[in-house]
């Protein structure tokens, strides 16, 4: 017997984040476990004096996974075969369309990632998607959905999408979502939001991405029209506007050195607008933090880390500061649901849509995996055919799609393989010159801070030394011929029902024949 090669050992700590004496967490990266045991069993466990154990807590620890007879090799055979079902059963069912109507932006924020397009010209940002590619993506998806594909939301993406000019375009675009009953969003500057605002009542419009960076002197550096206008009242006025029409808007802050001490003033002037106050007559606003990645200007980087500070300096709690800071927030709210013991930990290997169904699809119906990539011919997936009606990929598209934990040398072994899943592509592009390399960033401080936490809130509440469930459960029932149909079989009916036999899967309600 021996330690998991997929163990993390972490303190567990209160609400204040003051270590609770006695009492250690054990946490399996692989089947996603997690148990608290006594600092002398900790000790003993790290030392591998499973006999000095307990029998009890040993059986226990056995059966979750955190001891374990089986060797690496073995180990990683479970990635691999969780990795496999998550991707035929859930990952590849999904497309989720990211639509860029223009590469024209009436902004010029010296951060932005998009820099390289203002060197192809005017001409080439006043280009907006012709109708003959519209019906080609279209008709792609269409396709898409016979084969029993389920069509996500419509993400507006630019440039700018909202751009006043703009909205025959995405009239058009927006008809053809509506054809196909797909839902629409947008992620937008709002400095023209307020030419949209029937747009968004007549096409339902669920939520939009607005980004603000501080309060009007500081905004105004950051978020640069082209013509040196003002911008921040305006935004703003818009978001009330989009508000009392019905949609959602989160307002998203990028942070770095110049704008990190004006957090507490934009947050005043929210108030003070009423826009953090409950209204049943308009729909939810919410507002997050992120550390803003300046790649020509790195000096003026920050980490998560300092803007999580910064908000505890302006008197929010650990807790509240998690939420409103958006590394945090998406984890926090994960763990919070697996410690309910209502669903199994997460097996997905993959970081984010681009390893999955999102279609990044540009005025000119060039697509790309990741919309960090979009205006990079070299980064291309595939077209938008018209002459053929449909999808054209190439190569590039299966790189993107098997960068997942269980076939990346760096993370196969790697105990966040579920945690982490690889880290972003486009951090590593921009780390390494390589969108196929692990990103580490900072998870493990992060998964450690909030993990310690929200774990050692939760067994102060309930004592249950047992606080999540196991993957290593529904894995020991699988006879070897299961194991074999499972990493060989392509057929999604018959995995299904292994899966679902075995009890990992709940959705029983899904349709996996086709």
């Amino acid at each position: 017997m021996r330690t998991s090669t997929y163990e993390i050992i972490l303190p567990l700590t209160d609400g204040a984040g003051k270590e609770i004496e006695g009492r250690v967490l054990l946490v399996n990266g692989l089947y996603g476990a997690m148990d608290v045991v006594s600092g002398e069993e900790a000790e003993k466990f790290k030392a591998g004096d499973f006999a000095g154990l307990p029998m009890a807590l040993r059986e226990r620890l056995m059966l979750r996974g955190h001891i374990t007879r089986k060797d690496e090799a073995g180990e990683m055979s479970d990635l691999a075969l969780l990795s496999r079902v998550y991707r035929l059963l859930f990952g590849r069912r999904d497309i989720a369309l990211v639509i860029m109507p223009t590469y024209d932006c009436n902004f010029r924020c010296p951060y932005c990632f998009e820099q390289h397009r203002l060197k192809r010209g005017q001409s080439w940002l006043d280009s907006t998607m012709s109708e003959e590619v519209m019906e080609t993506v279209f008709a792609g998806l269409e396709d898409y959905k016979k084969r029993g594909y389920i069509l996500r939301d419509c993400t507006f993406y630019g440039g700018e999408p909202f751009l006043k000019k703009n909205l025959p375009v995405a009239r058009k675009i927006a008809e053809h979502c509506k054809a196909l009953d797909i839902g629409i969003d947008a992620i937008t500057n709002g400095y023209e939001l307020d030419t949209y605002l029937d747009f968004l009542e007549e096409y339902k419009v669920d939520h939009l991405q607005v980004t603000l960076d501080g309060v009007a002197e500081v905004n105004d550096r950051r978020r640069v029209h082209k013509e040196g206008l003002p911008t921040y009242d305006r935004i703003l006025a818009n978001v009330e506007l989009a508000l009392s029409r019905g949609t959602k808007v989160s307002l998203r802050v990028n942070v770095g050195k110049e704008n990190l001490h004006g957090i507490g003033a934009l947050i005043d002037d929210l108030k003070a607008r009423g826009l953090l106050e409950k209204d049943e007559k308009r729909a939810a606003f919410k507002y997050y933090f992120k550390a803003a990645t300046d790649d020509v200007h790195p000096e003026k980087n920050i980490s998560d880390w300092e803007v999580f500070e910064e908000l505890l300096k302006y008197g929010f709690t650990a807790e509240e500061a998690i939420d409103l800071q958006s590394s945090c927030s998406g984890l926090a709210d994960n763990l919070r649901s697996l410690l309910k013991k209502k669903e199994y930990p997460s097996f997905n290997p993959g970081y984010c849509g681009s390893e999955y169904g999102m279609l990044v699809v540009d005025p000119f119906g060039k697509v790309y995996a990741c919309w960090d990539a979009v205006g990079k011919d070299e980064d291309m997936v595939g077209i938008a055919d018209p002459e053929t009606g449909r999808f054209l990929w190439d190569f590039t598209k299966c790189k993107w799609r098997t960068r997942t934990t269980d076939l990346m040398e760096a993370c196969r072994l790697c105990p966040y393989a579920f945690i982490c899943r690889g880290g972003c592509a486009s951090r590593a592009k921009n780390a390494y010159g390589d969108y196929f390399r692990e990103f580490c960033g900072d998870i493990k401080e992060t998964f450690a801070f909030i993990t310690s936490r929200c774990a050692g809130i939760q067994w102060l509440e309930t004592q249950e030394d047992e606080l999540t469930l196991s993957l290593a459960g529904p894995l020991s029932r699988l006879t070897e011929a299961e194991r074999e149909t499972l990493m060989k079989s392509r057929s999604h009916k018959e995995i299904f029902a292994i899966v679902q036999e075995i009890g990992l899967c709940m959705e029983e309600k899904k349709d996996f024949s086709k």
